[in-house]
C-alpha cells in the first residue's frame, strides 16, 4: 500500500508560480500531536504564572497590612499608656480637690473581724495589663473612665468657682493690724462702768493706719454717724454687712466697689464715742451683729 500524503499549494502574491509542500500524513499527525501539547503546557504554564502572580500579590499585601496592624498596634498601646497617665494624674488631682472640699482627711480605719489581706506587689501600668488583652476594648473602657472623670471635674470646678466667690465675699481677713482692746459681746461701759453689749471689735492701730476691705463688696454708707463717729457699711452680699467706725478720714465713697485686701476704705481715727484711735469692727448677718471672730482668722 502506498503511503499517503498532504500536498500544500502555496501561492504567492507577487509571482505567479505556485510551490508545492508535500508532506506525509504520520508527520502531520506527529506536528498535530506536538502542537496540542504545547498548547496544554502553554496553557498550564499560563495558570501556574498566574497562581503565582495572584499568590505574590496577595502576600505583598498580607505583608502590607501586617505592617500597617503592627503601626496600629504600636499607636494603641502608645493612646493607652498616655490615657492611662492622664487618669492616674485626674484621679490625683481630683482626690485633692475633693478633700479640700470637704475638709477631711483619709478615711478612718475601721476594725476587721478577720485579717483578710492581699493585693499585687508589681506595680502594673494600665498599658501593660491592656496588651494582654483586647487593646480597642481597654481604651474605651480608659475613654469612658476619663469621659466620667471629665463629668467629675466639672462638678467639683463649679463647687471650687462657688466657694471661691464665697470667700472673696467673706470678710474673713483682718481690716488693720493690731490688738483687740474690746471684744464683742458683754462688757463694762468704758466711760460709766455700766454693763453693755459690745457689738463688735475695738482694734487698737496708730492715728492714720490704713483699714482695708476684708472682703469684696460695695459702700453703701460713708458719713458721720452719732458715736460711731465717721462710719463706713460695706454690702457684701448673702446678707452680710461689716461697719468700719471712729474713721479719721473716708477714703472711699457711696455706691464704690471694693476689692478684698486691695482697697484702702479709710483711716484709723478716734471721731465718736471714743478713748483713743483705734477701729470699731462689726460684722452683721441679715442686720444682726455677729461676733467677727467668726470669720476671722486666728491671731
Amino acid at each position: 500500500m502506498g503511503r499517503s500524503f498532504y500536498t500544500f499549494i502555496v501561492v504567492p502574491n507577487t509571482s505567479s508560480r505556485l510551490h508545492k509542500l508535500k508532506l506525509p500524513v504520520r508527520i502531520l499527525r506527529v506536528l498535530a500531536g506536538i502542537g496540542f501539547l504545547s498548547f496544554f503546557v502553554v496553557v498550564g504554564l499560563g495558570f501556574n504564572y498566574a497562581k503565582m502572580a495572584f499568590k505574590a500579590a496577595d502576600y505583598d499585601k498580607l505583608q502590607s497590612e501586617n505592617t500597617n496592624l503592627k503601626v496600629q498596634k504600636k499607636n494603641l498601646e502608645v493612646a493607652a499608656l498616655k490615657l492611662s497617665e492622664k487618669i492616674t494624674n485626674l484621679e490625683t488631682v481630683s482626690a485633692r480637690i475633693q478633700s479640700l472640699i470637704e475638709n477631711e482627711g483619709p478615711p478612718k480605719r475601721g476594725k476587721l473581724n478577720t485579717a483578710a489581706v492581699g493585693g499585687s506587689t508589681v506595680d502594673y501600668p494600665t498599658a501593660e495589663l491592656l496588651r494582654s488583652a483586647n487593646i480597642k476594648d481597654g481604651l474605651n473602657m480608659l475613654k469612658t473612665q476619663v469621659a466620667g472623670m471629665e463629668g467629675t471635674f466639672s462638678i467639683l470646678d463649679d463647687v471650687m468657682q462657688k466657694r471661691s466667690r464665697d470667700r472673696q465675699f467673706t470678710p474673713s481677713l483682718w481690716p488693720v493690724k493690731g490688738a483687740i482692746t474690746s471684744h464683742y459681746g458683754n462688757r463694762a461701759d468704758p466711760f460709766n462702768g455700766e454693763a453693755e453689749l459690745h457689738l463688735g471689735l475695738d482694734i487698737s492701730a496708730l492715728f492714720g493706719a490704713r483699714i482695708l476691705a476684708p472682703a469684696d463688696g460695695r459702700v453703701i454708707f460713708a458719713e458721720r454717724k452719732a458715736a460711731y463717729g465717721n462710719l463706713i457699711v460695706i454690702d457684701h452680699g448673702n446678707g452680710l454687712t461689716t461697719r468700719y467706725g471712729h474713721l479719721s478720714r473716708f477714703l472711699v465713697k457711696v455706691g464704690q466697689k471694693v476689692k478684698k485686701n486691695e482697697t484702702v476704705i479709710g483711716l484709723v481715727g478716734n471721731t465718736g464715742r471714743t478713748t483713743a484711735p483705734h477701729l470699731h469692727y462689726e460684722v452683721r448677718l441679715n442686720d444682726r451683729a455677729v461676733n467677727p471672730r467668726t470669720y476671722l482668722p486666728k491671731g
